[in-house]
């Protein structure tokens, strides 16, 4: 009975106790004047941001005394640097908006420079550049005014190259990033210092440097504790995955990609999972698992749709729509319709030829060879417009490239000595030195850049004139595939990899052309050509050999691996009409051979070849065999 009896007070303290705990978890932390504990939330901002709303919200909501007007500030700036940890940016205008009507109410001139630049920060995720270059201004003029060298003035140098950076100002983001990264080192701020070695890596990813970029990045990790600043820690692995990505290292992105979903799922960060998340769709996609990138670009179209992050909704729905056109599935045209009008929206050159390659790509792989010829040409134009935008920022960007490489040479010297004063006019001779042998090399690299391009024009041009290409079917005529079949078989033995040819040859030609005449049987080299070419991956080549021949070289493929590439073309061509009665479904046989170590021409694997697709005729015709030799 005394049990019974102790065990409801036990529970019924431990409800109460838990509640007070709770209750103290989740209620705003004072300092002894009564004003919020700045130290307590800028932790808590990059290691529990969803506490710090949670703490903090309620107390913007209400009208207050002269006293609680500066909580009242305190809980905005907090609030509206925790949105941008999390990357909700949308939501960083209502609350920040007001914060700076408040400040300049109240004569705060520190909170309104923090507000300026978080609202510069807000205005990029509406694209609206010229506001964001604007506040950031502002709030850099009034920082330097109040607090020149201070910690405040680096935390607003740092907010403002972000927006610098992301609105392509990349000098100017270098500029105010090192004077960032010279206070933090003089203060030894090894948090603040670490975002200083994050915005290095970007710059050096911008100007075509991705080793120097990675090891910046993981400098910058290595001055915190992974642990306890999980945003930052899913924001760098995110930044690393894109570098290896654009480096063509899909293996090494795609460790980092996860690795960046894992932390931004442990910070309960979604916008940020989601962008890792579309990391990874990106990469599936590249390596044709087209299943599980269209699973996972459908988990983060309503996260990046509920947090209005513009530049992932246009590029989240022209993935879905080419993996809906790669899966023949339905309804691309939604996902077109609403990444176009927030391309033309945004006015980026980057978005436009995001939309006009995945527009040729959809139209390629649904079979509307015009109009993905259109899109496609439209893409050179773009593509072009681009390379003469770069050519015209290469001067900046090689001068940027200098300053940066100046700067990291002064922060080491000032990490190690602080004793320039001493040999400020000698630093000065050799800066001045430096520059007019920088500017020399830069004018030899300049006239170096523009031989190069001379030649790769002549190059093109030779390249043109000596494309070989079949005039009916498009595909490689018989000199420029026996030519790739050589240079393959080659690269495959000093690799000791392996490489598989077909002979593919319609069945029962003839009779299409006795029976409609010669122009149907074009028809049919034209289907069974564009069939045969859209099961192949951009690696493999495919060539006419000859009449209704055709010779496919398969780069690191066996035949015993493609048989289901012969069985996707049978049911390919199934599915051609030639709008003609009593048209036979139009077949293939397909031979098979793997190149040998013994192997000595392509004529050996040729008949080798050969002699497996004449026993698929043999067999019945409409089939696969294999020559093992």
């Amino acid at each position: 009975m005394i049990t019974i009896a102790v065990r409801p007070v036990i529970f019924i303290c431990f409800v109460i106790l838990s509640a007070l705990a709770s209750a103290e978890s989740f209620s705003p932390q004072y300092d002894k004047d009564g004003r919020l504990d700045n130290d307590f939330y800028n932790q808590l901002i990059v290691t529990q941001p969803q506490q710090l709303l949670t703490q903090l919200e309620p107390l913007i909501h209400h009208s207050a005394t002269d006293l609680e007007k500066e909580v009242q500030l305190q809980a905005r700036y907090f609030i509206a640097s925790a949105y941008y940890y999390l990357s909700q940016r949308n939501k960083i205008f209502s609350v920040a908006e007001k914060g700076l009507t408040l400040a300049r109410a109240q004569g705060e001139q520190k909170f309104e420079a923090r507000f300026l630049a978080i609202l510069a920060i807000g205005a990029l995720s509406k694209q609206n550049f010229n506001f964001a270059n604007n506040y950031a201004n502002q709030a850099l003029l009034l920082a330097e005014e109040l607090a020149a060298e201070t910690l405040f003035h680096g935390e607003i140098l740092l907010l403002a190259a972000q927006v610098y950076y992301e609105t392509g100002a990349l000098q100017r983001a270098l500029k105010v990033m090192v004077k960032a990264n010279e206070i933090f080192t003089n203060l030894n701020d090894t948090k603040n210092r670490s975002e200083a070695l994050a915005s290095i890596a970007l710059m050096y990813d911008e100007l075509g440097q991705p080793e120097q970029a990675i090891e910046y990045h993981l400098q910058s990790l290595d001055l915190i504790d992974i642990e306890t600043n999980l945003i930052e820690a899913s924001i760098t692995y995110y930044n690393i995955a894109l570098t290896y990505h654009s480096s063509n290292e899909p293996q090494k992105a795609r460790h980092y990609a996860e690795l960046s979903l894992h932390y931004a799922q442990k910070a309960k960060d979604e916008v940020g999972a989601a962008y890792a998340i579309y990391e990874l769709a990106s990469l599936d996609e590249e390596q044709q698992a087209f299943d599980r990138a269209f699973e996972l670009v459908n988990t983060v179209i309503p996260v990046v749709q509920e947090n209005d992050v513009t530049g992932m909704i246009i590029l989240s729905h022209l993935l879905r729509a080419r993996l809906l056109a790669h899966l023949q599935l339905p309804d691309w045209e939604a996902d077109l319709a609403i990444a176009e009008p927030l391309v033309e929206k945004t006015a980026s050159l980057k978005r436009r030829i995001a939309l006009v390659r995945t527009k040729a790509k959809i139209y390629e792989l649904i079979n509307n060879p015009p109009s993905a010829l259109e899109y496609y040409k439209q893409w050179v134009s773009l593509n072009e417009e681009q390379l003469k935008a770069t050519q015209e920022q290469s001067t900046r960007r090689y001068q940027a490239m200098f300053e940066l490489n100046e700067a990291e040479a002064e922060n080491e010297l000032l990490h190690t000595q602080k004793k320039l004063a001493e040999t400020e006019l000698e630093a000065k001779e050799f800066r001045q030195w430096l520059l007019i042998i920088l500017s020399l090399l830069l004018l030899i690299v300049l006239v170096a850049a523009v031989a190069m391009l001379l030649m790769q024009v002549k190059t093109k041009k030779k390249f043109r004139e000596m494309a070989m290409v079949d005039e009916l079917t498009n595909t490689r005529n018989r000199r420029s595939i026996s030519l790739f079949a050589q240079q393959t078989m080659a690269e495959a033995k000093e690799k000791h990899t392996n490489v598989c040819f077909a002979m593919v040859d319609i069945d029962h030609f003839k009779s299409f052309n006795d029976r409609f005449g010669h122009d149907v049987g074009d028809r049919v080299l034209k289907a069974v050509a564009s069939a045969i070419a859209s099961e192949l991956r951009v690696r493999d080549a495919l060539g006419r050999w000859g009449g209704e021949e055709w010779l496919i070289v398969l780069p690191d493929s066996r035949c015993e691996s493609i048989e289901n590439i012969f069985q996707r073309i049978q049911s390919r061509l199934k599915t051609m009409h030639l709008g003609l009665e009593d048209a036979p479904v139009i077949t293939v046989s397909m031979g098979c051979t793997n190149l040998l170590a013994h192997d000595m021409s392509l004529d050996q694997v040729v008949k080798r070849a050969d002699e497996a697709l004449y026993k698929a005729k043999n067999n019945g015709r409409n089939r696969f065999e294999i020559n093992p030799g």
